[in-house]
């Protein structure tokens, strides 16, 4: 398929001139569910011999970033944990950070509980008195989960959740994502929930930090338009929207500087791009 280059930012070419860094999200742009998307490994490759960095970065929260490295390695991609910055781990940094030893009631898969107490958290899913509400992704989250977590956080608890992504995709299947778990819980409730993934700009400044990339010549490559592009455009970096995974039928959002038909087409666009 062909690449396509938009000019919506005429910046964008102009300020990252011929050494790119780059965010990539994961699912649905690398793999969709159990699904390898034909030319990734291949594109991540060709990212290497041009010198081009790369941080993967993930609203996945149900695995960690070395489960994450392992899932991709068994698809053919190259990669190993330091380039993997995952929702899951930031959150729990941000816990960590906020509270040190904190307690939880945690709405998700198990793989949470291991997480944080592996950082030193105690977690719960019992209504007892918490510090943090954690929300993550539960592939069937149910309403007693979250009147539980209303009446936390009314006795005090910070509510967090890892992003309110309306959807995710699974193996050709859109499933029903953070989003609506979030706003059932801050429509029960009388402060705002602390939201850790993408397109929150602190999630982009604590990537850009960990890789010590330019804001100025990173671009976001992703599928989703709310979390990877506009989130991207919002923290200032270049974006790229794939029209894989979330990608397939939406609207351009304003301001995305480029669109792919899939991750396979990124060696023809960065050639097109960068080096004519």
């Amino acid at each position: 398929s062909r690449a396509v280059t938009l000019s919506r930012r005429q910046h964008a070419t102009t300020a990252i001139v011929s050494q790119p860094t780059f965010f990539i999200d994961i699912d649905g742009v690398l793999y969709d569910g159990p699904d390898l998307i034909n030319g990734g490994p291949e594109a991540l490759s060709y990212l290497r011999t041009k010198g081009s960095g790369f941080l993967l970065v993930t609203n996945t929260t149900r695995m960690s970033s070395t489960e994450i490295g392992h899932r991709l390695k068994s698809m053919g991609y190259q990669v190993s944990t330091s380039e993997i910055l995952a929702v899951s781990q930031a959150t729990v940094e941000y816990v960590s950070a906020h509270y040190g030893r904190a307690h939880c009631f945690v709405i998700g898969d198990t793989y949470l509980d291991r997480l944080f107490a592996d950082h030193g958290h105690t977690v719960t899913r019992e209504e007892t008195p918490v510090d943090a509400v954690v929300i993550g992704q539960t592939k069937w989250a149910h309403f007693g989960e979250i009147d539980i977590a209303r009446r936390l956080v009314e006795d005090g608890a910070e509510p967090i959740a890892m992003h309110k992504d309306p959807t995710w995709p699974d193996g050709g299947v859109i499933r029903i994502g953070l989003g609506p778990i979030v706003a059932a819980l801050q429509s029960a409730i009388t402060r705002p929930v602390t939201l850790i993934g993408k397109p929150e700009a602190n999630f982009f400044d604590a990537a850009l930090a960990r890789t010590g990339y330019s804001r100025d010549s990173t671009i976001m490559i992703g599928d989703s338009p709310s979390s990877d592009i506009e989130g991207a455009v919002a923290s200032g970096l270049g974006a790229l929207l794939v029209r894989t995974g979330n990608g397939a039928g939406h609207l351009l959002p304003d301001g995305c500087d480029w669109e792919l038909a899939s991750i396979a087409d990124l060696p023809l666009w960065y050639q097109n791009t960068f080096l004519s």
